[in-house]
């Protein structure tokens, strides 16, 4: 996992056995920093009270979070990871 900043957001891109993804870093319930945490499989895992996201799509899977991360479509061209802001 890593963290960047694109176009003043700051988005976490994740690589799990299901692929590559992009999301906000930020956590939705106590603005925790998401590269901070931990990737287990498709879930992320928010370091300051444990609230839990598919990675994938950015669903809620376990409290206390109850809004979704954004997620972001991400692309792979010739190496590089290509991030499109959405959400």
């Amino acid at each position: 996992m890593q963290a960047f900043v694109i176009g003043g957001r700051e988005i976490l891109v994740c690589h799990s056995r299901e692929g590559w993804f992009a999301l906000d870093n930020i956590c939705t319930h106590a603005h925790g920093r998401m590269c901070e945490g931990r990737l287990r499989g498709f879930r992320l895992i928010c370091p300051l009270h444990g609230g839990s996201f598919d990675v994938r799509d950015g669903s809620v899977l376990g409290a206390p979070a109850t809004a979704s991360l954004a997620s972001h479509h991400l692309r792979i061209v010739d190496g590089h990871i290509e991030v499109s802001l959405g959400g």
